[in-house]
């Protein structure tokens, strides 16, 4: 009986959506496109030192505005543990690689960690503006790669697009709501919370604060979260603007404050 009211109040749950690939093969500019807001102006050289999330809006094919909830993983290859972080706590990896340089040491890199956490993958053609740009050689640097795109030896599905234009990012993000959809992504929000841990650094004005992820259930204020021993009291639940917030459910990013001690990730 109790499994039966379990699965009557599971309800359609956002994705969420790594974004992985070579580091300057357009990751951020992406991201900075689709949330209209700019993440590597006050990085350290203009790399993505940290794991961070965004909630966009996109009009499925029905025209209902639905949420898709982005993590953005560093790049460079000293930060390979963080992007496994990523893949283990997203529902769909976003590769993105670009159509002058083609496939990487890191794209392959990417892949790997991709397959690894067996999640559901779209391939990103970018930089298709650029005057060097050969998606067909890109495609075919793929496949002998055992990256099998659509209509190229496999059923990967694939966008073409330019981060910079904003050329094929509609496409984009449909392709992220239909196979959603597909993978039919449920969660319950009468339950507790629960989520993952994907950052955590210590402030001087509010002490230790970390990002999380809610993969199930409801945070509300007056409870507490627990990450093995460290604790904190959801008296300050921000979303992720920073906007204080009373409740957060599914898929959405929290940003927690004043842990007793440094949560693991």
């Amino acid at each position: 009986m109790q499994m039966e009211n379990k699965e009557k109040n599971l309800t359609s749950r956002p994705p969420v959506v790594v974004v992985m690939g070579h580091v300057d093969h357009g990751k951020s500019t992406l991201l900075d496109y689709i949330r209209k807001t700019n993440v590597t102006d006050n990085e350290a050289g203009g790399i993505t030192q940290h794991l961070s999330a965004y909630e966009v809006v996109h009009k499925d094919e029905k025209g209902q505005d639905k949420k898709i909830t982005f993590l953005d993983t560093p790049g460079h290859e000293a930060f390979s543990k963080m992007r496994e972080r990523g893949a283990q706590s997203a529902d769909i990896a976003i590769l993105v690689v670009s159509a002058e340089d083609g496939v990487k040491p890191q794209t392959k890199e990417a892949w790997k960690t991709i397959t690894e956490a067996n999640i559901p993958v779209i391939v990103a053609i970018n930089k298709i503006d650029k005057p060097g740009a050969n998606i067909e050689k890109t495609k075919t640097e793929l496949a002998e790669n055992e990256i099998y795109l659509e209509n190229y030896g496999g059923k990967i599905p694939f966008a073409e697009i330019s981060a910079k234009t904003g050329a094929g990012i509609d496409n984009l993000l449909s392709l992220i709501l239909i196979l959603s959809e597909v993978e039919n992504f449920t969660g319950n929000t009468k339950e507790d919370a629960t989520g993952f841990v994907i950052e955590a650094h210590i402030d001087s004005k509010l002490g230790t604060q970390a990002t999380l992820i809610i993969k199930n259930g409801t945070l509300k204020k007056k409870m507490f979260v627990a990450v093995e021993d460290a604790i904190c009291s959801t008296r300050i639940i921000q979303n992720y603007k920073g906007d204080m917030v009373e409740d957060l459910s599914l898929s959405s990013p929290v940003h927690l404050s004043c842990f007793d001690k440094m949560p693991q990730v």
